[in-house]
């Protein structure tokens, strides 16, 4: 069968439906009122991309040769709907003033507004003369309204990001261009030369090793469009230059390098359960000759609540089954990240740690945080991200949130404080792979600004994946005679405590953690994830009193 085959289908059904039912889905205004109010994205959002899902459906099936003129009639009217919006930027992103949206919020440039742009753009292009004179000239003139001339007009922030908003915005610009204008035309020329920038800070964003500290969702979020950009600027002006970057190559190869099992990745900073889109990971393997994750057929029409139009297209044209490589063993260190890998197959084991800095993109209080479980559970995790609220975003607010805090890693509260936000780092990280087993070492101390009685805090991890277990060490020296240390790890599996010990139990695997200890208690804490699902984790608090030096190991094992 067909790689394509499967999606192929569902877009054709879900055009159906949305034919039968002859209803462009609406955008009511109190989705924009109740942001304004609370901060609240959700009811928005699920608006935005309930017509965002509409007109890729319907628009892919036009050009999968479903042509009857009824659907393509009710193309034009979603096409019209769209160009009739207020903005195509989502309420989140727009500046507020004296609480309500600033007189630029129409021409605001930002990821939604440029995916919205590059989506009609590709549209017009691959419905050539299909379309109507009349919806081109509404296009055209929406585009340029919103799209090209503010960014000629303005600097943008974007563009200095090194983060996935660079690559997705610019990405989208610079489609939108090489889809619109004439390929020798000066405007493109310039429009692809300032495009450089924001190219060059996102490439900023990662080290030589590949890693994507936002997290693999943002991996195929931004460095997708990052990919999409450079292959048509390949294919309409043939400039290759961005995909021969050695840089690239590695960054291509970051999902298999944090693959856990199938479509379950490491899952550190905001982690929200991604399918990586089939065609940008066949591309990879294809174009850079990189290991990926497995491919059996292009993602299901809904693997991307945003509907974004690019990945599906590229989906339908890229996708190529394809076997991963994967071995029977598996060590893989990203120096410039401090992120550390072990995996086994033969027995199933995973361990992830990770070092790195506090003034990450997407920052979680993580640094010295780790995973550890089996390709099928992970028994000590990272709850990934909560839900984007207004707050979530703003500096000063973001680490109350559980999921980002401190309180949701695997790190020590000591004498009441937990690792501070800012500009700190893990110091003299060094990862040794030996034959049988592997150790992780960093320093800490400098990441608990709010201790000043702290002179050293050092935390090693020996990994023996045979043996399908950690031993956890912490090291500590003070300057006060009299200190408490709280050894805080988080699961979503009720613990059962017993004596020393703590026993997480899946359905055919045991985790026994040993913390030397039985002054041990559970916190039972409850959260909003990325979608806003109420989600219970709990937090396994061991105690111990210290004096000057300290020294505490944690034995954590896996047991049938």
């Amino acid at each position: 069968m067909s790689t394509t085959k499967r999606l192929e289908e569902e877009i054709k059904q879900e055009a159906k439906k949305y034919l039968q039912q002859s209803e462009i889905a609406p955008l009511p205004v109190s989705g924009y009122e109740e942001y304004l109010k609370s901060g609240n994205r959700l009811k928005f959002e699920q608006a935005y991309f309930n017509r965002r899902r509409q007109l890729t459906v319907v628009a892919l099936a036009v050009y999968l040769g479903e042509q009857s003129e009824e659907l393509q009639c009710f193309l034009e009217q979603i096409i019209w709907e769209v160009c009739n919006e207020y903005t195509w930027a989502l309420p989140a992103h727009l500046s507020v003033e004296n609480n309500l949206f600033s007189e630029n919020s129409p021409f605001c440039i930002d990821l939604f507004a440029a995916e919205t742009g590059q989506t009609l753009a590709e549209i017009m292009t691959l419905m050539g003369s299909s379309l109507s004179p009349l919806l081109k000239q509404r296009i055209q003139g929406e585009i340029e309204r919103r799209i090209f001339q503010p960014f000629e007009k303005y600097s943008w922030g974007w563009e200095k990001k090194e983060n996935n908003w660079s690559a997705v915005i610019a990405g989208c610009i610079g489609m939108t261009a090489l889809s619109l204008l004439p390929p020798k035309s000066a405007r493109l020329q310039q429009i692809v030369k300032r495009l450089e920038t924001a190219m060059a800070s996102y490439l900023s964003g990662f080290g030589e090793d590949g890693a994507c500290v936002e997290g693999v969702g943002y991996w195929g979020y931004g460095f997708g469009y990052f990919i999409y950009y450079a292959e048509q600027l390949a294919k309409v002006l043939g400039d290759e230059h961005y995909l021969k970057i050695p840089k690239v190559k590695a960054v291509a190869a970051f999902p298999y390098r944090v693959l856990i099992d199938n479509q379950k990745y490491v899952p550190f900073s905001d982690y929200s359960q991604p399918e990586l889109p089939s065609g940008l990971i066949s591309f990879c393997g294809d174009y850079f000759g990189v290991p990926i994750p497995s491919v059996s057929e292009a993602n299901q029409l809904d693997f991307d609540h945003c509907y974004r139009f690019a990945p599906l297209l590229r989906n339908l044209l890229w996708t190529k089954a394809a076997d991963s490589t994967e071995n029977s063993e598996f060590y893989h260190y990203f120096e410039d990240a401090q992120w550390a890998i072990v995996k086994s197959e033969q027995p199933q084991f995973f361990f992830a740690a990770k070092g790195g800095s506090n003034e990450e993109s997407h920052n979680h209080l993580d640094i010295g945080h780790f995973i550890f479980g089996n390709q099928k559970t992970l028994f000590l995790t990272d709850i990934g991200a909560g839900e984007y609220t207004r707050d979530y975003f703003v500096e000063a607010k973001r680490y109350r949130y559980f999921p980002t805090s401190a309180a949701s890693h695997h790190l020590p509260i000591i004498n009441g404080q937990t690792q501070q936000p800012g500009a700190v780092a893990a110091q003299h990280v060094n990862f040794d792979h030996l034959t049988a087993s592997s150790e992780l070492t960093m320093e800490l101390q400098e990441t608990y600004t709010e201790n000043k009685e702290l002179t050293l805090f050092k935390r090693s991890f020996k990994v023996n994946a045979c043996k399908k277990s950690i031993e956890l060490k912490d090291s500590f020296n003070f300057q006060t005679s009299t200190n408490e240390i709280v050894e805080n790890f988080v699961t979503m599996i009720p613990p059962v405590i017993s004596g020393s010990q703590i026993l997480l139990q899946s359905e055919n695997q045991g985790c026994v953690i040993d913390v030397g200890t039985t002054a041990v208690s559970v916190v039972e804490k409850c959260y909003q994830d990325h979608h806003g699902s109420s989600q219970k984790a709990y937090q396994i608090q061991a105690r111990y009193k210290v004096a000057l030096e300290a020294e505490i190991i944690i034995t954590i094992q896996l047991e049938e």
